[in-house]
């Protein structure tokens, strides 16, 4: 069996879809190393994978980031000057290459799976001539769809200034540990061989124009049973609605209280999460059939549930689409808008605007994504998609695969090599 790195950085939308992967590649008799943020850490060892803990905060930057964009649309605002995202981009580079450098260089693993978002991943294997993987946890890029160019504004992009510090900063990180370094402006056209997307194809923009580089094994998160969860949902036989924005936008005290008064005292038994920063007292008397918590177990939940609002968070699409339940998707990002318009578009669910969510619109649009017999349907169609996409066993499979064909070459290689 093999020794794997796996190589994370610090959002819960990057570490959940990967941990049905590592669980499967333990369960496989596989060492896997799992790079991540220490608040990982019960996560990952729970699946018997060797923790690593190392100075990701890539999450803490875009969280800032994306805070300060909701607020903006919310107030019919440009958004106010911040990291672009190259910057962010080489903050993470600078914090982790020196020790990711030198754990894997300790831990000389046979694989590394890596995260898009790591540059200093895939400068190191290079180095170290180790064969890699790249995963995607949202949409993949090729040379017809490109995630960056759709979900940040021109503002935003690298001007040459930029692109000259982060070249420097790379050649002079290299140089102190005697790497051989990487063309930024060459590296960011260029397509790795093996890509590995948590996504079912017919999900990703311009799926059919995506080659055999991209394995589309659909998510890959671990599944979680709970009666505890199922405890959540308020008493009674109406159907089940979730309402969650994920971990960033509780900061929206007028939404809650349109949930409220859209399906308070009526049959549907709502779990609503709002988050542990948003004050309780805010949305006055709540009524019997809504259960409101700081945090929801998600995964567990959405087995029971009928209709899921959510801000269209790739994690938390995914998980919906994987149990068969309709969504409602109310974007506070641009790249969330993307997927609430393929939601949209692939008849899946309906994307509400922002600026349009009254307790009116609410009710109606949960109403027809319930009653609709089309997105029912197609909603059923793409979780077999999803399953006949392979999770966890396909991906294990994959890499195995990757794995069986370097060490074919290495042996030709040194048969070679011998002979002359």
């Amino acid at each position: 069996m093999a020794t794997l790195a796996l190589i994370n950085i610090d959002m819960h939308g990057h570490v959940n879809p990967t941990l049905g992967l590592t669980a499967e590649l333990v369960r496989s008799g596989h060492r896997v190393y799992f790079y991540c943020a220490e608040e990982f850490r019960d996560a990952v060892t729970g699946l018997g994978a060797i923790f690593m803990p190392y100075p990701s905060e890539f999450g803490k930057a875009t969280a800032e980031t994306a805070k300060l964009q909701a607020l903006a649309t919310a107030e019919g605002k440009a958004p106010p000057k911040q990291a672009s995202v190259m910057t962010r981009f080489m903050a993470e580079f600078a914090k982790t290459f020196g020790p990711l450098q030198k754990s894997l260089s300790t831990v000389k693993p046979d694989f590394i799976i890596y995260d898009f978002v790591s540059l200093a991943a895939k400068i190191i294997a290079s180095n170290l001539k180790v064969p890699t993987i790249k995963f995607f946890t949202t949409y993949a890029s090729n040379e017809h769809y490109n995630l960056l160019s759709q979900s940040f504004a021109k503002h935003d992009y690298p001007t040459p200034e930029d692109l000259q510090l982060a070249q420097t900063l790379i050649d002079q990180q290299c140089a102190a540990v005697g790497y051989e370094g990487i063309s930024l402006i060459q590296s960011m056209g260029l397509i790795d061989d093996q890509n590995l997307v948590f996504l079912p194809r017919a999900l990703q923009p311009k799926g059919a124009t995506f080659d055999s580089r991209f394995h589309f094994v659909g998510p890959c998160f671990e599944p979680v049973h709970s009666e505890e969860a199922k405890a959540l949902i308020p008493k009674g036989d109406g159907p089940v609605l979730i309402v969650s924005l994920g971990s960033l936008f509780h900061e929206w005290p007028e939404f809650f209280q349109n949930c409220i008064q859209a399906f308070g005292n009526t049959p549907w038994r709502v779990v609503m999460s709002i988050g542990r920063r948003l004050d309780r007292n805010l949305l006055g008397e709540i009524p019997s059939n809504i259960n409101i918590q700081a945090h929801i177990p998600q995964v567990a939940l959405l087995p029971h549930a009928d209709v899921f609002i959510s801000h269209g968070g790739m994690n938390s699409t995914m998980e919906s689409l994987s149990y068969g339940v309709p969504l409602v998707v109310i974007p506070q990002i641009e790249e969330q808008g993307i997927t609430a318009r393929q939601v949209a578009s692939l008849g899946l669910g309906i994307h509400l605007d922002r600026s349009a969510v009254d307790d009116a619109a609410l009710k109606n649009a949960v109403q027809q994504v319930f009653t609709n017999s089309s997105i029912q349907e197609k909603v059923a169609t793409i979780r077999e998609q999803i399953q006949e996409a392979g999770g966890p066993k396909k991906a294990r499979e994959v890499i195995e695969g990757i794995l069986a064909t370097q060490l074919t070459l290495n042996v030709s290689n040194n048969i070679t090599t011998n002979a002359h």
